[in-house]
């Protein structure tokens, strides 16, 4: 298995210096979420048309590999045509990860909204994921729904992988959203996907119940740890695992510079790699 660290926990770093701290601590890649505070990636110098091929350069400078690319739009809506919206700004992001040679992105579906019902949203999801694995196909960019939102459940992921049934959809498995959602073990979920497991999110948390959490650094919250690392060997699993560290959604937590090293640490001495 390989490490990489979400941007999501250093979010006001520039790219570069996500990879320089990367290389540094011994990562072995980046998984783009949040850059110089914005979401919008496609917006930023170095991940423009333009940009793009330095940054490349950077990447395979260092050794170093991207991760995951973070789509921040939902699939959840009502309206077709803010469903459309959603999938052209996808899209976006799908240039990125080809144009830094990343196998997937990363989607949400994400929840049920007024005026809509469970089995409707999920099929609007799966039609997103038809379209977008469509295109990124020619560029082997796949789609990895993470568990989140109101479906964090394996066996609900696996209807909505199974209904759009194409080449491309995969999951980015959150161990840790499932278990606060819907309290399903890691052993389960990791059964249950399978194959389709493409990228996991690797984080610890206080549960404090209701959907509510906390972030803590790993061995200190309540999600197991070892049961997530167990089950990804039961399966063989060879791609990569990601700190999650949601600095941005958690101010108060320790920064990256402290949940970067113990993230590093606590994989090494629990004989992950």
């Amino acid at each position: 298995m390989k490490t990489s660290f979400s941007t999501l926990g250093c979010p006001d770093w520039t790219v570069s210096k996500c990879l320089s701290e990367a290389e540094r601590l011994g990562f072995d890649g980046v998984e783009l979420r949040f850059i110089s505070g914005s979401d919008a990636l496609w917006d930023l110098p170095e991940l423009t048309k333009n940009g793009l091929p330095e940054t490349r350069r950077e990447v395979d400078s260092r050794g170093l590999a991207i991760s995951g690319v973070g789509v921040r739009a939902h699939f959840h809506f009502v309206d077709a045509a803010k469903r459309q919206q959603q999938i052209d700004e996808a899209k976006k992001d799908i240039d990125i990860a080809a144009a830094l040679g990343c196998g997937g992105v990363r989607i949400w579906g994400d929840k049920v909204q007024p005026g809509g019902d469970r089995q409707s949203t999920m099929k609007w999801i799966s039609e997103a994921l038809w379209t977008l694995s469509d295109y990124g196909r020619p560029a082997n960019v796949n789609m990895r729904l993470e568990s989140h939102g109101d479906f964090t459940r394996s066996t609900d992921m696996l209807a909505i992988l199974r209904d759009c049934g194409c080449h491309g959809a995969a999951a980015t498995w959150d161990p840790a959203n499932a278990i606060v959602g819907c309290m399903e073990r890691p052993s389960v979920g990791a059964k249950n996907l399978g194959e389709y497991i493409e990228h996991v999110h690797f984080k610890d948390e206080k549960v404090l119940g209701g959907g509510k959490r906390d972030i803590t650094l790993l061995g200190q919250g309540d999600i197991p740890l070892h049961e997530i690392v167990t089950s990804l060997k039961k399966l063989r699993y060879q791609g990569f695992v990601s700190l999650e560290w949601e600095k941005r959604n958690f101010p108060n937590a320790p920064g990256p510079e402290v949940a970067f090293p113990d993230f590093i640490s606590w994989w090494k001495k629990n004989g992950a790699r």
